[in-house]
């Protein structure tokens, strides 16, 4: 069976340490910048060297996360630290911005890069397309099916990642906005403020309301799932957990690796005690299998707490007992409701004791806890006390087999092979003995020796042995010098001289002048664009056809006088051959496509006309080269800022369209929250249409609307409560050499858009609406 490596976070030295000595084949990090991980306590460039030695002495592989967006004045100083990571032998990096995979392609060829799950890969033409860019290796979106990841793995032959245990997000990620729109916090800059674990009320115009944490999904754990995922022909089997404590990368991964041994090696394991020590190690409201077998319902999401949960162990009783359903002991972690305490005494039968086990009615002291609460153990102190003795630094040995000869009046030799290599040292000579001779016990016991490096001799073999005496730190010293040899020589060998060049700053030209495209998913807002003579370019949206006013195939056949365009949704899997059939159909009657999904950019480049959508996620102008090839013209993210966007323009011209107005897509999902409110959506119950009857709206604890679209494939798109609009910003725009503007309409009114059409004419907002202009002024962190 195929080996699978099993990829471990480490987000400090410790976890490092741990995911190592737990059996971990590669370890992911991040550096003290351009990580998505930003608070977590990361490698500054001397901990990075030293954490890429000690997991290459152990033949672990270390893969550097650099997988935010980078604006343009970040790319020179990025490169800068790709060549530092190049230079101490970094295996591979994990990246998110194609403007940085553009010029590492161009100045470190040879060094291997990853796709991050934030570029959003889920389908075979999205995956084949980065690979023919240069990347090495695909980290799935979340979000596949089994029969997916084994057709991309598999069947198209390309080597993926996928995550296995650990948080999950509710949006897409690459696509998520909401941390960035509503608080000023990128997600995509590894700073989100995760708004998906708040309270929200979902509330229909019709069907009621709902209050709970109803973005907020459980962690997934595929524990159970290793012998089908080894089987879809994945490469690596990745732990979600940067931001977690070294002792919880011990125990996932100490329970991971020996799951993968049990399927690959035929090793004994006890799934059912490995899955019970991953509840107590973190979950939330339990665990899911995310959307490995397409569930996309409310057994996936934990509504009434969007923390460790813990493990329940009992119901507290009249005066302050606790009817135990689990064990404890004292230094466990206790809580009910929003309070914990740490146990530091156990009352049971009025005694002290130091545990009390399942069935026991006992005290918890100190309590606070009143009759009816249920009682969560959050932590075990004897698990993590066994979890911190795999938290030492070469506490896991590699074994290795010794050859001496001991020859009396010649010097002592010692050798070894490791990873196809013999290494040898010659010490002091080999003494007569005077009175007792060394034996070969001795002699032996003081090379089986180690210390603080990862090797140890399990057998010494003697080629040849005479009586005769050498002192003992003689020896150590021997030991130590071969080990340091070994350790020296494997290290090293990872170094790489670095290049000194810079990537040719060309003036780039692409696409032509369009002025105002507009896009529109209802036939009122296409019937006011038709209206209006000023409107040139119309984008038609056929992905809400389920709704009421939906815009269709036909709509296009029926237009004069217009450029066309067909807009894709975001996110296309398994639809993916009917979305290319809708284009098909329409092909005669459009100019071209807008999209942001990259497996139609790969089937239509060089056919069509191709704008690029902001959810591309174009920040600088490494970016706009890196499509150059493949598409006319690409939007830029609506999270730069003027300076930003002025800055990115220099030195390009009509390549680059700007949004002036719409509902920005805050998430798009799998989930359903609407039809796991409203449908009693689940693994069992299917969807009753629930999104399709009636108008559906989030509202947060500030009471900001935020409207809920559900997708002919059943996907949520949740849009900004207020619409951006930089209709007064266009002349400026225009002065940075921008000269394609974007308008955008989603839930607005026939009304709604003739008002917007007057703005957009004069530059001017009409009337006294609530808009935002997003990060025009602010930008992101």
């Amino acid at each position: 069976m195929k080996k699978i490596e099993l990829l471990a976070p480490a987000g400090s030295k410790e976890s490092l340490i741990a995911a190592i000595n737990r059996g971990a084949d590669a370890i992911y990090l991040g550096g003290n910048k351009f990580s998505a991980r930003a608070y977590a306590s990361n490698f500054d460039n001397e901990m990075m060297m030293k954490a890429v030695d000690y997991a290459h002495s152990y033949g672990v592989k270390i893969y550097v996360t650099i997988n935010t967006l980078l604006k343009e004045n970040e790319l020179k100083e990025a490169l800068k630290y790709v060549g530092y990571l190049y230079e101490i032998g970094v295996d591979a990096l994990i990246i998110q911005d194609v403007g940085l995979i553009n010029l590492i392609r161009s100045i470190y060829p040879d060094f291997e890069l990853h796709a991050s799950t934030q570029m959003t890969v889920h389908n075979g033409e999205g995956a084949l397309y980065f690979t023919e860019k240069g990347l090495s290796r695909i980290v799935l979106s979340r979000e596949l099916s089994l029969n997916e990841i084994k057709y991309i793995s598999k069947d198209l032959g390309i080597e993926t990642e996928i995550f296995v245990h650990g948080a999950l997000c509710v949006c897409y990620s690459g696509q998520c906005l909401m941390s960035s729109m509503i608080g000023g916090r990128s997600g995509n800059r590894g700073r989100c403020a995760q708004p998906c674990r708040m309270q929200y009320t979902l509330i229909g115009e019709k069907s009621g309301s709902k209050k709970a944490y109803l973005l907020s999904p459980k962690d997934m754990c595929l524990i159970d799932d290793i012998q089908g995922l080894v089987e879809s022909g994945t490469s690596s089997l990745k732990v979600e957990g940067r931001m977690k404590r070294a002792e919880y990368v011990s125990g996932v991964v100490n329970i991971y690796r020996k799951a993968i041994d049990k399927v690959v090696d035929k090793k004994k394991f006890d799934l059912n005690k490995g899955r019970n020590d991953l509840f107590q190690l973190f979950n939330r409201e339990g665990f899911s299998k995310a959307y490995l077998y397409k569930n996309v319902g409310k057994d996936m999401m934990s509504y009434n707490f969007p923390k460790n949960t813990g493990i329940l162990i009992g119901k507290a009783l009249d005066k302050g007992e606790v009817l135990l359903d689990g064990n404890v002991a004292i230094g466990d972690g206790i809580r009910y409701g929003e309070e914990g305490f740490v146990l530091s005494k156990i009352l049971l039968n009025g005694k002290e004791v130091k545990e009390a086990f399942k069935g026991d009615k006992v005290k918890l002291i100190p309590n606070g806890y009143k009759k009816g609460n249920s009682i969560y153990k959050m932590s075990d102190k004897k698990m993590y006390d066994e979890l911190k003795e795999h938290i030492k630094l070469y506490k896991r040995k590699l074994s290795l087999i010794g050859e001496v000869e001991f020859k009396v009046g010649f010097p002592i030799l010692l050798k070894t092979n490791f990873n196809g290599k013999e290494y040898e040292v010659l010490g002091e000579n080999v003494e007569k003995a005077t009175n007792s001779p060394l034996n070969i016990e001795r002699v032996e016991e003081a090379l089986k020796k180690s210390g603080e490096i990862p090797y140890k001799f399990d057998k010494i073999l003697f080629n040849a042995f005479e009586d005769g005496f050498i002192r003992i730190s003689s020896l150590n010293n021997l030991r130590r010098e071969l080990f340091e040899k070994i350790l020296k020589e494997e290290t090293s060998s990872f170094r790489r001289k670095r290049i000194q060049g810079s990537k040719e700053d060309k003036k780039l030209k692409l696409g032509e002048c369009l002025g105002n495209i507009y896009s529109c998913i209802t036939k009122e807002q296409l019937k006011a664009l038709i209206e209006d003579d000023n409107v040139k370019n119309i984008a038609l949206d056929i992905s809400y056809g389920k709704h009421k006013d939906a815009l269709s195939l036909e709509d296009f056949k029926n237009i004069k006088d217009k450029n066309l365009y067909f807009m894709t949704p975001n996110i296309i899997k398994e639809e993916f051959n009917n979305v290319v059939k809708q284009i098909e159909e329409v092909r005669p009657y459009i100019k071209g496509i807008i999209t942001s999904n990259v497996g139609i950019i790969k089937l239509y480049r060089d056919k069509l006309f191709l704008i690029g959508d902001y959810k591309l996620n174009i920040f600088n102008k490494e970016a706009l080269d890196f499509y150059r090839e493949d598409i006319e013209m690409l939007t830029l993210s609506l999270e730069l800022n003027r300076k930003e966007i002025k800055e990115l323009m220099k030195n390009v011209d009509f390549n680059a369209a700007v949004g002036v107005y719409g509902k920005t897509e805050l998430m798009v999902s799998e989930y359903c929250p609407i039809g796991s409110t409203f449908g009693n959506k689940s693994s069992k119950k299917q969807c009753n249409g629930a999104c399709m009857k009636d108008t559906f709206t989030l509202v947060d604890r500030k009471n900001e609307e935020f409207k809920v679209l559900g997708d002919n494939s059943c996907r949520t798109h949740i849009l900004n409560s207020l619409p951006l609009n930089l209709v007064e910003e266009i002349d400026e725009l225009e002065g940075f050499g921008i000269s394609t503007f974007r308008i955008d309409f989603k839930d607005e009114s026939y009304d709604e858009v003739k008002i917007i059409l007057d703005e957009v004419k004069n530059n001017k907002k009409s009337d006294n609406r609530t808009y935002t202009k997003g990060h025009y002024r602010r930008g992101v962190e």
